[in-house]
């Protein structure tokens, strides 16, 4: 147990590079205007950028190379997608299916920690953009109330 507590502490002090995953993980390719997966797809696999961008479409965001996507639907408890990921241009993703995924968590207590850590640290972005949207409308709401033309 004391090993596995230094092991998880560890991961802790990483960088959150998913390379050690490559060796476990298939290509595949997409050609601009591909839609890799929609929110509310049934999800079972994730995915690291190699080549091209792409885009979330639901929140605007770009994703470049080297970059995880489709891993909160690893842990969203019916599997389903929280959204919709467009190539923006011809480009390479490598893939791994939430059961390999699963067993190299149980299989590597460095990686399931590095895991959680990498899910959470998604999920607190998620929320940061929300509050800035609430913070926002809050802002052109008050202003309304008073009266006043929003910004």
């Amino acid at each position: 147990m004391l090993t596995l507590v230094k092991k998880a502490r560890a991961s802790t002090q990483g960088d959150l590079s998913m390379d050690w995953l490559r060796p476990f993980m298939s290509p595949r390719k997409y050609k601009k205007g591909d839609i890799l997966f929609r929110k509310g797809d049934r999800a079972d696999e994730m995915f690291l950028t190699v080549t091209g961008r792409f885009l979330v479409k639901e929140i605007g965001i770009e994703l470049p190379s080297g970059r995880i996507m489709g891993e909160l639907g690893f842990i969203d408890p019916n599997n389903r997608r929280t959204q919709t990921v467009e190539s923006l241009e011809n480009g390479e993703v490598l893939t791994i299916t939430y059961d390999k995924l699963l067993e190299l968590y149980f299989q590597n207590p460095e990686f399931g920690y590095y895991f959680l850590r990498l899910t959470t640290e998604r999920l607190m972005q998620n929320i940061g953009r929300l509050e800035s949207i609430v913070a926002e409308q809050k802002i052109k709401l008050d202003a309304l109330a008073a009266g006043q033309k929003p910004a």
